[in-house]
């Protein structure tokens, strides 16, 4: 006896890693290739289109700051839609997708209808960040740990800066660039030392990723100015003090070169 039933389609959340596509898995290149529907995100570079198959359905869902171009509840619905129509769905993402990507409440709405997906794995912005500067995020009898943080809510929410009085490490702030000079009050309010380096780094993964360092004291007066629109990582900590040592030889060389 035969079944006009369609069986249900599958799921692939794929991370495009933080910049163009050589950053992207082959796994997730793959994923792409072979997907009927993609759902895809703001931050990702525009040559990702050129991977899009041509007879696969197109959907940009992107949220930037306060411009969304589908809500939350919006793009959950339409993961269902299409993995329920029987399709081969690509949620493609930025970054590495399990770190801050809205992950968890897609997975959940897919758990809700018994939807099988995937997860597939990709190249973080936190990591691309650090190897675009050309320095170790952990560093021997330094930096033992590696705290991220949201910098779009830390500053609302006090349950971000528990124990951060003792701790030791490198910290990421993701989404905080526009707001250097609160964070780096908040930061010395709980018991970070003033003289602790910072840096804001800035087209990360792209042709050419830039930074500015400073310290927290500093920052506290005049802030870090950004020469970018698209998004930035801060870097706290000992294990980016090279990146404030080379800048200061760079303006000593320009400083001589220009006595000279």
């Amino acid at each position: 006896m035969s079944s006009n039933k369609t069986e249900p389609g599958f799921v692939s959340f794929v991370s495009g890693g933080p910049g163009p596509t050589d950053l992207l898995t082959l796994r997730g290149r793959d994923r792409i290739k072979s997907a009927e529907v993609i759902l895809y995100d703001a931050l990702l570079d525009p040559s990702f289109l050129d991977l899009f198959p041509q007879n696969a359905e197109i959907l940009y869902v992107g949220k930037r700051a306060k411009e969304h171009a589908r809500t939350q509840d919006e793009i959950n619905s339409l993961l269902v839609k299409y993995a329920n129509e029987g399709k081969r769905v690509v949620r493609l993402k930025g970054g590495d997708a399990s770190v801050f990507g809205r992950l968890a409440e897609e997975i959940q709405s897919l758990e809700t209808y018994g939807i099988p997906f995937e997860v597939v794995p990709g190249v973080s912005s936190v990591t691309t960040g650090a190897a675009d500067l050309g320095i170790s995020l952990t560093v021997r009898g330094i930096s033992r740990q590696i705290i991220i943080l949201d910098g779009h809510t830390i500053l609302e929410d006090e349950r971000s800066w528990i124990g951060m009085e003792n701790f030791f490490g490198t910290i990421v702030i993701l989404m905080g660039s526009k707001k250097t000079k609160e964070l780096a009050e908040r930061l010395i309010q709980k018991g970070i030392k003033d003289t602790t380096p910072i840096v804001l780094a800035e087209n990360v993964g792209g042709k050419k990723t830039t930074y500015t360092s400073s310290t927290l004291a500093d920052t506290l007066l005049d802030g870090i100015q950004k020469h970018t629109s698209g998004p930035g990582i801060l870097y706290v900590g000992e294990a980016v003090r090279p990146l404030l040592k080379r800048a200061e030889k760079i303006e000593k060389q320009t400083l001589m070169a220009l006595l000279t």
